[in-house]
């Protein structure tokens, strides 16, 4: 999972944090009728954490990006992890005016069998060529699977860490409902709220002579 944060919020807090994302068992819509974003491709660069992003095309709907981290020199300094690149794939779906990223997150579960599951991020491309990204409120989803909207788990240990400003419990969201239900879910909701926390955002890298 902290992986997946440095592509999601950065490195620096990645390591803070063990679980800050909204999972589900299903794609928002069918990798079939999905169509790969061409404004995506190339680097991107994020200023604060000096990660660079390189976006590829894999097919006509799937996407891949590697994720260079910022070297640390780690000699003198046992302490240091030393990051080495982070690789996702992924596709795209317009659900009414807005574009999410159905990226696949590959784990494994308690008895160690390999686990796919996917996290929502909704993004847009300005008009000065930054690339700003927002997840899935965990807090929005948790009560929204608590009242039964959606199908899905949320996990809270007794005694949970706290995190965030202000402080609040950590908390898991795996979404177990229908692509479909998501869909609709979202399209009726206020993607504002639905996806308020927002990532770093990333500026296209130039190439020589533009």
């Amino acid at each position: 999972m902290k992986t997946f944060l440095r592509f999601l919020i950065g490195s620096a807090l990645c390591v803070l944090l063990t679980s800050c994302v909204v999972t589900s068992d299903n794609p928002l819509s069918p990798a079939e009728t999905a169509h790969a974003d061409l404004a995506l491709l190339g680097d991107w660069y994020s200023k604060k954490d000096q990660d660079t992003y390189h976006f590829t095309l894999s097919s006509a709907s799937w996407m891949h990006v590697v994720i260079t981290h910022k070297q640390t020199d780690t000699g003198n300094k046992p302490g240091m992890i030393d990051l080495k690149p982070d690789e996702y794939d992924f596709y795209p779906t317009t659900i009414g005016n807005a574009t999410y990223l159905n990226v696949v997150l590959n784990g494994k579960d308690d008895q160690g069998h390999p686990t796919k599951s996917y996290v929502f991020v909704r993004y847009t491309i300005t008009t000065d060529h930054v690339l700003v990204r927002w997840m899935m409120s965990r807090d929005v989803l948790a009560a929204t699977v608590r009242a039964g909207k959606l199908k899905g788990k949320v996990h809270q240990d007794k005694n949970p860490t706290m995190v965030g400003n202000p402080p609040q419990p950590d908390i898991d969201v795996n979404l177990t409902d229908t692509g479909e239900n998501i869909t609709k879910f979202i399209l009726n909701s206020d993607v504002y709220k639905l996806f308020s926390d927002q990532m770093e955002p990333l500026e296209r890298v130039k190439s020589a002579g533009k």
